[in-house]
């Protein structure tokens, strides 16, 4: 055993002396009891944490957490109706204005012959080397594949020609058992006024109104072919 040196002997003398006066007269427990109940929640918590633990245990903490907390928040998401309501289905429904007449609003076309007679030839007058007509009326009755634009019409003209060709136009009506149609007409004639075409919008009235009928007339001697559409609306403009 290594001697000491003066210091390390009062030294240790120091400290023996110190041990021989202590009071060993201690409850273990009590003292125990007396330090934990002293000590702030925090600090125990704390001194708990500091405990080493298994990383599978740490591992599987954190996800039992993680899975709780997913659950209560899909669950909060769920109670609100507004994130999850279906969305409303759109309809295509069209809601049809109906007819003011109560015939069928989609466009027709029509075809028919007819006939005419000369009820008032006008008058003649020579200008510039042609000849103008006024006042030129004729009578007429027409049978369609549409009896809205079947009946007896009247027929006012106006001709410029020159030679066997000319311009005409005039007006045009057309009567049936449930109204009639009235508009203006334009167009051509050929062989002295013997072949001619014109055509023009006539608007309906009576049962027919609200409705308008573009129609084509192309006459030969005395007789008449006719083609037309029947629509909805007004006549459009020029």
């Amino acid at each position: 055993m290594p001697e000491l040196d003066p210091f390390e002997m009062r030294l240790a003398a120091a400290v023996h002396a110190l041990a021989d006066r202590a009071d060993t007269r201690v409850d273990a427990a009590a003292v125990a009891r007396e330090t934990i109940g002293r000590r702030p929640f925090w600090s125990i918590a704390r001194s708990w944490l500091q405990v080493p633990l298994p990383a599978a245990v740490l591992l599987i903490l954190a996800l039992t957490l993680a899975l709780v907390a997913g659950t209560a928040f899909v669950g909060g998401l769920r109670d609100r109706p507004s994130l999850f309501a279906p969305l409303p289905t759109p309809t295509s429904e069209v809601t049809v204005a109906p007819s003011p007449t109560g015939h069928v609003t989609r466009i027709s076309s029509v075809a028919g012959t007819g006939t005419f007679s000369i009820v008032s030839p006008g008058t003649t007058t020579e200008v510039d080397g042609g000849t103008q007509v006024r006042g030129f009326v004729a009578t007429g009755t027409v049978v369609m594949d549409d009896p809205r634009v079947t009946g007896t019409v009247t027929l006012r003209l106006s001709l410029d020609t020159h030679g066997s060709v000319g311009t005409e136009w005039g007006t045009y009506r057309l009567e049936t058992a449930d109204g009639a149609w009235e508009g203006t007409l334009a167009g051509g004639s050929w062989n002295d006024g013997d072949a001619s075409d014109v055509a023009g919008y006539l608007v309906g009235s009576g049962d027919f109104e609200g409705y308008s009928f573009y129609v084509d007339i192309r006459s030969s001697g005395f007789a008449m072919e006719l083609e037309g559409i029947i629509f909805p609306g007004p006549p459009p403009g020029p």
